[in-house]
This record gives structure tokens, sequence and C-alpha cells, in this order.
């Protein structure tokens, strides 16, 4: 059933696509060319560190801080792994 419905969706946009999107007419379209200029990153301001120091000395856990568990990461590796071999059996 779900090999039948892969393959009509896949024949649909080999197929269907290309055609739709076939335009007859060949009329040139306009475009401006404008020159764009990006705003500078606001820095940041002396008082943010200080206040950032300021937190880090008073919190002692923040040494200890270790990102990327290993619980975490094998967990969102399992569900993956998981989820592959479900849609490999069931298409």
């Amino acid at each position: 059933m779900f090999r039948t419905t892969a393959l009509a969706l896949a024949a649909t946009l080999a197929l269907g696509v290309p055609a739709a999107m076939a335009d007859a007419t060949n009329a040139p379209v306009a475009a401006q060319h404008m020159s764009a200029t990006t705003p500078a990153a606001p820095a940041a301001s002396s008082t943010d560190a200080t206040s950032y120091a300021a937190r880090e000395r008073s919190d002692k856990k923040v040494a200890d801080y270790k990102g990327g568990s290993v619980v975490v990461i094998g967990v969102s590796g399992g569900a993956l792994i998981v989820i592959l071999l479900l849609l490999l059996i069931l298409l």
C-alpha cells in the first residue's frame, strides 16, 4: 500500500510538475536591481559584560557545566535510527 502511494506521488511530481511549469508565453519580465545596505550589528555593551562576569563569579556551578550530555546525544541518535528503520520497513 505504501509503495503504490510513494510511486503515485513520485510519478505525479515527475510528470505533473514540469507540465504545470511549462509556460507558453515567453514574455520578458521587468526587473529592477538595487543595492541593499545592511545595518551594522549593535556592539555588546560593557555593562552586559560586567553583569555576566558578576553572575559567573557568584554562581559556582557554572564552571561544572557540560554541554551535550551523553544521554541527550544517545537518545537523539537512537530515535533517529528507529525512525529510519521504520521508514525502510514501511516503504
